[in-house]
């Protein structure tokens, strides 16, 4: 195995590794993923260690998208993949895929956790969630339990592996399309080329050091239709002012700052940030306009529509 790392990973190569890695011992696991980290990798190494690790898990749930990110970026933001994730649930099915902190202050499972959700889905309960409200939140330790011993082996190396990396693109649900976010800009050509290889569209971004759209500043993405396209987008071309981005402590915080903009009150600072993210969303989707896609932001906002989501996807989640 160890062999097969240092002399270059490709598609197969790292498929076969991911198949494996959960049965090897804790010093095999730490030596490979600390090889493959020195060796780094391409989008082909990517997306054969994503389909790896999925191919275990994998769920049919219809055709879902999701706002996973792969996190890193210490900026401590509210939790707006996971805002953007029910906003957008009233458009698309969406199936959040996610887990608890582990470089942030607030992961989405912690923060849905504090909006009152229940985030215990098996298969047969996020499917109900799918039906009923176009929401179903998939809590990766509950799914990739195989892949324990991994977890443990990453959380005593403390360093980051191709494992933060992949993290979005190892939804057990296999979403047709997807809005991921990445820690640098160095990630974002190739988790869009890995989107391709695995037949997804979406989009995948990386905002002035956020893993998000940035209110603030450039933001660079790859727009994944089979092809990839590299763009960049500013604030403005959304409509909107440039704001900053305000800093959440825990995930307390972040979801009673969620509701305060679900509610039509709320910082400007937030409802900008989950307005530019919920129309990239939609851009990955197919609706081409970002301006026209922060009209139907701010439409269904005032209309209580994205409140009534939240309320629905709580009171199911814990009584189905």
């Amino acid at each position: 195995m160890m062999e097969e790392v240092l002399k270059g990973l490709n598609f197969e190569t790292a498929y076969e590794i991911a198949t494996k890695i959960p049965n090897m011992d804790e010093v095999e696991i730490a030596a490979v993923l600390g090889a493959i980290e020195a060796r780094g990798y391409d989008a082909e190494v990517l997306a054969g260690f994503a389909k790896g690790v999925v191919e275990r898990v994998s769920i049919d749930l219809g055709e879902v998208v999701d706002t996973c990110g792969t996190g890193g970026d210490k900026a401590a933001s509210i939790n707006v993949s996971t805002a953007v994730a029910i906003a957008l649930s009233t458009i698309h099915p969406v199936a959040k895929h996610g887990n608890r902190a582990v470089s942030s202050k607030s992961g989405s499972a912690d923060v849905l956790e504090s909006l009152g959700v229940n985030i215990e889905m098996e298969e047969a309960k996020a499917r109900r969630m799918i039906s009923k409200t176009g929401f179903a939140f998939l809590f990766a330790p509950l799914y990739h339990k195989s892949f324990a011993r991994v977890a443990r082996v990453r959380r005593k190396l403390a360093i980051k592996t191709i494992f933060n990396i992949i993290g979005p693109l190892t939804n057990p649900a296999n979403p047709v399309a997807q809005i991921v976010g990445v820690a640098s800009p160095s990630l974002v050509k190739p988790v869009g080329e890995a989107l391709s290889i695995l037949g997804r569209k979406g989009v995948v971004v990386h905002g002035s050091g956020l893993d998000e759209v940035s209110p603030s500043g450039k933001t660079d993405i790859a727009v994944v239709t089979g092809d990839v396209e590299l763009l960049a987008l500013q604030p403005e071309d959304f409509g909107v002012e440039r704001t900053k981005v305000i800093p959440s402590q825990s995930g307390e915080e972040s979801a009673r700052r969620i509701k305060a903009v679900f509610s039509g009150r709320g910082l400007r600072e937030d409802r900008v940030l989950i307005g530019i993210n919920f129309a990239t969303s939609l851009f990955a989707l197919g609706y081409e306009d970002l301006k026209e896609n922060m009209e139907i932001f701010e439409e269904r906002l005032q209309s209580g529509e994205f409140a009534r989501k939240l309320e629905e996807i709580v009171c199911k989640s814990t009584s189905m």
